[in-house]
């Protein structure tokens, strides 16, 4: 693989670059849904290229919806009320994850959304992540939703029972679940407010619609939260509504984290190496088949229209990010660590020896069976797995970044 591997130059112009673009090109066909993912949220070097990737897609391919894993909700219904470029920015900081919304690192992407909106031009942004950490829901889920449960009849105590459990995922996520009281209050308050829409006969793309899928992705984030289901499910559900109702016909980029994106759970499942093989041991027959992706549930949904492209690293330093990244705390980008070193039996070692600074490998070609070392599942370890089966090519970079 890495002696076929495509190079190209990790500070490309996407408007003049051919290399990559035709090789690009090759690997998608077709396909109007490619997800983008990376190894590492603090790996500001893959985050930098793949914001020339999302303008190279867009200038060359004619993708022009950018879905984020981030707050469905605030990021979906934010960029409605962007008018004006000025305003790109400071959406983007308050409405998704600091790592993709403030860094330095995702200035270029920004700049160039901003670029296309004042021209008049199209790429519209959204969210699919159950999870609401933007600024616009902390605000607003109640006061939006409470004069739509007054109008289709939801009483007034089952829509607080509603507004105590959200408060409840808003002020302490994980860290103190809320009495099983609350719980079936607020799902059942969920349920029922959905059932009066439907009656209501809320289509699916229509405002009601909308809210349809809100509300059952605000019941999703609890059952993740509170019960430990899986959020991937719940995000590959907004993806689909997005992808169905939202923008149809449209081509679509997913910018989210190489786990969420693979394409099939049994990368993972049948990972050879110590530690995950360990967490896959003890897991259930249930769990295992239940185990799930965003981009495995979306190339079921979509067949022969995903195209999944991971990134991974092979040295320099990436910025070390806690869990407080994901609950939308600000973060300190200055803080770095090094990627770790690679294995010697492994891709990135392989392609660092070839002293490749980025490069391109297409994994088409390869069997179901075909095994090989990477940290592409994720920049903390490196596994022996079938990764072929679930992405359909990765980008290296020969020297990571933190986000600053």
């Amino acid at each position: 693989m890495a002696r076929d591997a495509v190079p190209f130059d990790a500070a490309f112009d996407p408007a003049e670059e051919r290399t990559l673009a035709d090789a690009l090109a090759r690997i998608i066909g077709d396909r109007d849904i490619v997800m983008l993912g990376e190894s590492s949220h603090g790996d500001g070097a893959s985050i930098r290229l793949r914001g020339r990737l999302v303008e190279l897609l867009h200038r060359r391919f004619g993708f022009d919806v950018l879905a984020f894993e981030a707050d469905f909700w605030s990021v979906t219904r934010g960029w409605d009320d962007v008018s004006r470029p000025e305003q790109i920015r400071p959406f983007a900081q308050s409405n998704i994850y600091d790592f993709w919304g403030r860094a330095p690192a995702v200035d270029g992407l920004w700049a160039y959304v901003e670029t296309v909106f004042r021209a008049g031009g199209r790429l519209d942004v959204c969210g699919f992540d159950c999870r609401l950490k933007g600024a616009m829901a902390r605000s607003g889920v109640v006061d939006v939703l409470r004069p739509v449960a007054t109008a289709v009849g939801l009483p007034d105590d089952a829509f607080e029972a509603f507004v105590r459990g959200y408060a409840a995922l808003q002020s302490a996520e994980f860290d103190a679940l809320p009495g099983p009281a609350v719980q079936e209050a607020y799902f059942a308050a969920l349920a029922r407010f959905a059932s009066l829409l439907r009656r209501d006969d809320a289509g699916p793309g229509d405002v009601g619609g909308q809210i349809l899928a809100e509300l059952a992705s605000l019941d999703a984030w609890a059952r993740f939260a509170w019960l430990g289901h899986s959020r991937d499910e719940a995000m590959a559900a907004n993806l689909g509504w997005l992808i169905r109702h939202r923008y149809p016909g449209r081509k679509m980029i997913v910018w989210a984290h190489n786990n969420h994106i693979l394409k099939d759970s049994s990368v993972y499942l049948d990972v050879r190496d110590k530690g995950p093989a360990a967490q896959i041991a003890a897991m259930t027959d249930a769990q295992k088949t239940a185990l799930s992706y965003v981009g495995a549930v979306t190339s079921r949904a979509f067949p022969d229209r995903v195209c999944a492209i991971a990134t991974t690293l092979g040295r320099g330093q990436f910025s070390a990010l806690s869990h407080k990244a994901l609950d939308g705390s600000e973060i300190d980008f200055s803080v770095t660590r090094p990627v770790p070193p690679q294995a010697p039996d492994s891709l990135e070692a392989e392609l660092l020896n070839r002293g490749s600074e980025a490069a391109l490998i297409d994994f088409n070609g390869l069997a179901n069976d075909d095994f090989f070392r990477s940290r592409l599942l994720d920049l903390s370890f490196s596994a022996e797995a079938p990764y072929g089966r679930g992405y359909d090519a990765a980008i290296y970079l020969r020297d990571g970044d933190g986000l600053a």
